[in-house]
């Protein structure tokens, strides 16, 4: 796409600060910005590269969770800050980062204040860097921010691009590439001469759109006969509402009709009034209180019902991926026709802030109204009270106001199903919460603000509940009154920071539960005073599948065998600073790994036998503590780990090996499919695995982070590194010798590696990364290798990416003939013993390196070392775009070969030559020497691009 190509030279381009592009709805603006995202975050320009969807009806808190993700600060609790807060801490982070690209799709204001979504402004990245070059010697480059912005209208973006910023517009496709789009979603019948003529008058009603053509195309996928297609195009010619474009709107609709189940259609219709990245919980207690969802029992069930209905939906592109599994979003376009569709046909009203001058509907409309979806307040509706006799769902969020909201709103509305007022400020008004109808299936009033009273007051009518959410909400205590609920299915109390006392029995009377999510909230369980509720109430919950919950005291308390789904943390809580404000750590609520069993326990004297029948269902582990734990699988499960994925062990202070076979369990069984393992703080750690030959426990261990773990020599046996397909490693701060040990264990003695029969490890390395490992001779050192480099020719990584070396005591870091050739990027610091960096050789073959990164190796005197006189050819690098050259004091040139460059006649080496070629590099950063240690004549001279930029 000419368009991307011209986006990523523009943020190349050191002169461009913001970049905007426009287009109309459907054309694929959203698309190409994450194609930027992904490319982006390959090219080295940026430490970081986040992206968040504006539009217009979404509040600025979301927009801020959706940055703060990509930023790395997924961990906060967003509830417990202000706006102001997270701003800075989103500010702070960016400008530690230095060198960021901010993405902002579906702009519709015309002034956009960045810094309330933590965005840095011009001024203070340049204090920042003044202020970082004045206390560091360290040569930092400066900072680097570029803004992309994308909207429908050109006008918008004018308003906030300075005259050197640019703008692109994105056209609808051609004809051509439509029909290839249309073509390739569909299916190849549409080729066939009695459908063709037909199909292609479909795409041409599309109008080049592709989110038209998408949704038309998996709507006519695997339709064969003639008149469907006809029935196709009549339903595209239909006029259509006004305001929206017809060639978006009919596809789109057709889209909908094809759906094959009603129960399809609705779910669909209750997806278009979530908005932007929606909650798969959200949809299930709108949908279980609507009765919404055929064929299911229990809340497990409804689960995965929703799950499969999302996915079908997602099939039809009427919906699309949200940020984790648990998420999806809606193109804002389908949303409208949607939204259409829903006011037209099926009685819902929905009004978002930009609603706000719209005139409020007639009686007539208001009576036959059946869904009501408000993003704010409205006056009307207070002063005129809901006259709709048939509603069966109502939602209003305020964001934080508060509202005089009459308690006779719902009075008349006998059927009222599903009832939703969230961010609403109740504790301030006289009346408090409005009285709700007994026959309510689901009541969420998240993020409110209310007297315990008043809440209590209202939970003895509703007798008829099944699903109850808090979330977020400002309470110290859940009101007593809550026991009445017996058939109450789903309580939801997570994010309720304050939340501290829980009546004894009030959970256990809930005998009907079967989810209960509390992360994040309550945690005194069996308090020493004996006012709160007991963590056997839980084993009490017969029905109980899903459990959330954090537990600070840990007594021995046996957890149902019938949970399919749970995330567990036992131990002490603990919360660290990030710019003056606090967030949970590594063990925070909330997961990266987006599994649906998981146990963060932290052990302190506690037997870890009340949990072993879990741990045996568990997916993501993570374990601290551990006293008196020598070896973790034979003490903790000796009957493997089946289905566990993530296995995270950090400070436990007798750990020596994570598996000793000496047990009756076989290595295979061990960890069938654990994919990451990361051993922290490990003192007394020997091995990995201890005394272990032949099959390898870890079967598709995709990654492994080792951090201060002294007594570790390496990480794997020869013979087991061979079995793994890892594609990433990291070992920092330990005594290791070698990564890969080249002694085999066998039964009565040592054995020597003779040879490589090939090794998976090798072919599916894509991230290298060692550091602070003063003892590290080899990555595998074996007998047959001459001489002694970190990496020799008996592993080799083609489908090596990214490599980094911190304080590593090697004098070579890899032999003259070896290829790395799909490395992008390299980061050498702190390696003092290393005279040069590649041979002539290799350098020749980094054809893919596009980040160099040198800093204090006090012998280096050459990057690259030419092998022999007679050696002819420049040494070209197409994708280098970053290259930094810090406190490199022995540093003579970048290639010392022959040079026909006039400086050298007048005594003056140039340090890039004529057989260097640079011609793409975009930030140069170079600091080499202190005055006082500045050689001989010098110069920069040699194949530079002009455009490059020069920081010291």
């Amino acid at each position: 796409m000419d368009v991307l190509k011209h986006i990523m030279e523009a943020l190349r381009n050191p002169i461009i600060k913001k970049i905007g592009v426009y287009g109309s709805s459907g054309v694929g603006k959203t698309m190409l910005v994450k194609m930027v995202k992904a490319k982006a975050k390959q090219d080295s320009s940026f430490n970081v590269v986040v992206m968040a969807t504006v539009t217009k009806d979404r509040d600025l808190k979301s927009i801020q969770e959706d940055i703060a993700r990509d930023v790395g600060l997924d961990q906060l609790s967003f509830r417990e800050h202000t706006d102001r807060q997270v701003a800075d801490l989103i500010k702070a982070k960016l400008m530690k980062e230095r060198k960021f690209l901010v993405i902002l799709d579906d702009v519709w204001e015309t002034e956009i204040d960045f810094e309330k979504f933590g965005i840095p402004s011009t001024s203070e990245m340049q204090q920042a860097t003044e202020k970082k070059s004045k206390e560091s010697s360290s040569g930092q480059e400066d900072m680097l921010c570029k803004i992309l912005v994308t909207s429908r209208f050109r006008d918008t973006l004018s308003v906030m691009m300075d005259e050197k910023d640019q703008v692109f517009e994105v056209h609808t496709l051609e004809d051509d590439e439509a029909w290839h789009l249309f073509k390739n979603i569909a299916g190849s019948k549409v080729e066939s001469s009695d459908l063709q003529p037909t199909a292609k008058e479909i795409v041409k009603r599309c109008l080049g759109l592709p989110v038209a053509i998408a949704s038309v195309g998996k709507a006519m996928k695997g339709k064969a006969r003639q008149h469907e297609w006809e029935t196709a195009l009549m339903e595209l010619k239909k006029p259509t509402p006004e305001g929206i474009s017809a060639a978006v709107h009919k596809p789109i609709e057709l889209s909908y009709k094809y759906l094959q189940r009603d129960e399809l259609k609705q779910t669909f219709m209750l997806c278009s009034l979530l908005g932007h990245d929606s909650s798969i919980d959200d949809l299930l207690k709108y949908g279980m209180g609507l009765n919404l969802f055929q064929k299911v029992k229990t809340v497990e069930e409804t689960r995965k019902k929703v799950l499969t209905l999302v996915d079908n939906l997602k099939l039809s592109s009427l919906l699309v991926d949200g940020h984790s599994n648990l998420h999806f979003g809606m193109h804002d376009q389908i949303r409208e026709v949607a939204l259409s569709i829903a006011s037209r046909d099926h009685g819902v009203l929905a009004l978002a802030d930009e609603d706000g001058g719209k005139e409020w509907p007639e009686k007539e409309t208001m009576e036959n109204l059946k869904w009501i979806y408000l993003s704010n307040g409205y006056p009307e509706l207070m002063s005129n009270g809901l006259k709709c006799p048939w509603l069966t769902f109502f939602h209003m969020s305020c964001r934080g106001c508060s509202l005089a909201v009459p308690t006779d709103l719902f009075t008349g509305i006998d059927g009222l199903k599903v009832l939703c007022l969230t961010k609403i400020d109740f504790q301030s008004m006289p009346s408090q919460i409005p009285l709700i109808p007994t026959k309510l299936k689901t009541l969420l009033l998240d993020q409110c603000v209310f007297r315990i009273e008043a809440l209590g007051a209202i939970m003895g009518n509703l007798e008829n509940l099944e699903v109850l959410s808090l979330a977020g909400c400002d309470i110290e205590e859940l009101p007593r009154e809550m026991e009445k609920l017996t058939k109450l299915k789903l309580l939801d109390v997570s994010d309720c920071t304050k939340l501290r006392v829980i009546r004894g029995q009030v959970l256990a009377r809930l005998s009907k539960l079967e989810e209960l999510k509390m992360g994040n909230s309550f945690d005194q369980w069996d308090d020493v005073e004996g006012r709160n509720a007991r963590l056997a109430e839980l084993t009490e919950l017969r029905t109980l599948t899903a459990l959330e919950v954090r537990i600070s005291n840990f007594r021995e308390t046996l957890f149902s065998e019938n949970l399919e789904r749970f995330k567990i943390f036992i131990g002490i809580v603990r919360r660290r600073e990030f710019s003056g404000h606090y967030y949970w750590d590594s063990y925070s609520w909330n997961s990266s790994f987006e599994s649906s069993k998981i146990m963060k326990l932290k052990l302190q004297g506690a037997s870890i036998n009340s949990v072993k029948k879990l741990l045996k269902k568990t997916e993501e582990l993570y374990l601290e503590g551990l006293n008196g734990v020598e070896s973790l699988v034979d003490e903790l499960d000796d009957e493997g780990f089946q289905h566990l994925k993530c296995l995270h062990v950090q400070n436990a202070p007798d750990i020596r090996h994570i598996f000793n076979p000496a047990g009756r369990l076989l290595p295979s069984h061990v960890f069938p499919i654990l994919e990451v393992l990361a051993l922290f703080n490990l003192r007394k750690m020997e091995k990995i695995c201890h005394g272990l030959t032949g099959a390898a426990p870890f079967k598709v261990l995709r990654k492994i982070t080792v951090y201060s773990c002294p007594q570790l020599k390496n990480l794997f046996s020869f013979s087991m590194a061979r079995q793994l397909p890892l594609q990433e490693i990291t070992v920092r701060d330990c005594n290791i010798e070698e990564i890969i040990d080249d002694v085999e264990e066998q039964g009565n003695g040592n054995d020597i590696v003779e040879e490589s029969e090939g090794c998976k490890l090798a072919g599916s390395l894509r991230s290298l990364t060692l550091a602070w490992l003063p003892k590290l001779i080899s990555f595998f050192n074996s007998g047959n290798c001459s001489g002694i480099s970190l990496f020799n020719d008996k592993f080799v990584f083609p489908n090596l990416e990214e490599l980094e070396l911190l304080r590593i005591n090697v004098d070579m870091i890899w032999i003259a003939s070896y290829c790395v050739e799909n490395l992008t990027k390299l980061i050498i610091h702190g390696c003092d013993n290393l005279k040069y960096l590649f041979s002539s050789t290799m350098a020749r073959s980094l054809v893919k390196l596009g980040h160099l990164e040198i800093e204090e190796c006090k012998m280096m005197t050459k990057i690259i070392s030419k092998e022999n006189e007679e050696e002819k050819g420049n040494l070209i690098f197409p994708e280098l775009k970053f290259l930094r050259l810090i406190h490199l004091q022995n540093l003579v040139s970048f290639y010392f070969g022959d040079s026909t460059n006039t400086d050298v006649a007048a005594g003056i080496q140039p340090f890039f030559n004529e057989q260097v070629c640079l011609h793409f590099i975009c930030i140069l950063s170079f600091k080499l020497w202190e005055q006082s240690n500045f050689p001989s004549p010098f110069s920069l001279n040699g194949m530079m691009p002009k455009r490059a930029v020069v920081g010291s």
